[in-house]
């Protein structure tokens, strides 16, 4: 789905931003089906550079993502944005070092999340059924039926478990890797950010990261007590939010392959 540049044209796009676009060397960091990141090196820069998808695939605002980013890179929480290309789907930022770590450590996941759900700041909602919807449409009316009853179910825990309390900004995307910095606490990839359910992001980040089940109650318990909730609350919550997560994975994935 992502379109693969060729070097060169990724040099001249990257031209304006630097005095010599020569003499930088581009390594590629990872490849998925949403976007492609470089690491870019050169004198007195080292920028994360990311080849972003289709423009109408994910109906994400990258402005207002740029502008939440640079709100968070104010406080300290994410990376700084240097420049985004819309036109050439090209997004470039700071880039942060990171020591290596010898696993996941859910109390850092557990701490990051509960810092961005305190944070007072203003970000696209996030919409769940709107959101299905997106999707759905870009399936063949045949495949696209086979998601509508498992859909129609998980509409009513949403709706069940929808209180304004419960809504915060979330990164929605958390996984380990996203936590860089020489102690992990600057977070990377907001793309998919929004104002949205604080269970929904949890139950997002034990997914992700393929907790076991006692990862899942390590990150439900910290959490809950960093934000002076009930433990049995949030792990029961995040539960509930599970086959939630797990479906908009699968339905996003089903229209990603469409785009290839």
């Amino acid at each position: 789905m992502v379109k693969v540049l060729p070097e060169q044209q990724l040099k001249q796009l990257l031209a304006p931003l630097l005095t010599d676009a020569q003499n930088i060397t581009l390594e590629p960091v990872r490849k998925g089906m949403a976007n492609q990141v470089y690491h870019v090196r050169g004198e007195g820069i080292s920028w994360a550079v990311k080849i972003l998808g289709p423009a109408g695939f994910s109906a994400v605002d990258y402005r207002k993502i740029e502008q939440l980013q640079q709100q968070l890179a104010n406080l300290q929480v994410a990376p700084t944005v240097v420049d985004v290309n819309l036109q050439h789907r090209v997004w470039v930022e700071q880039w942060v070092d990171t020591p290596s770590s010898g696993g996941i450590e859910t109390d850092r996941l557990a701490q990051a999340l509960a810092k961005i759900h305190n944070l007072d700041l203003q970000a696209p909602t996030l919409a769940l059924l709107p959101c299905w919807q997106h999707y759905l449409e870009q399936l063949p009316s045949k495949q696209a039926r086979q998601f509508i009853p498992q859909r129609d179910k998980l509409a009513a825990v949403i709706g069940q478990s929808s209180h304004y309390y419960d809504f915060c900004l979330c990164h929605n995307d958390l996984s380990f890797t996203h936590l860089v910095g020489d102690n992990r606490d600057i977070v990377i990839d907001w793309e998919y950010a929004a104002t949205g359910n604080r269970y929904f992001d949890l139950a997002a980040c034990a997914l992700i990261n393929e907790l076991n089940e006692t990862q899942c109650r390590a990150l439900s318990d910290d959490y809950a007590t960093r934000m002076g909730l009930e433990r049995s609350l949030v792990y029961g919550k995040l539960q509930d939010f599970i086959p939630v997560v797990d479906f908009t994975n699968r339905l996003w994935q089903a229209a990603a392959e469409r785009q290839c």
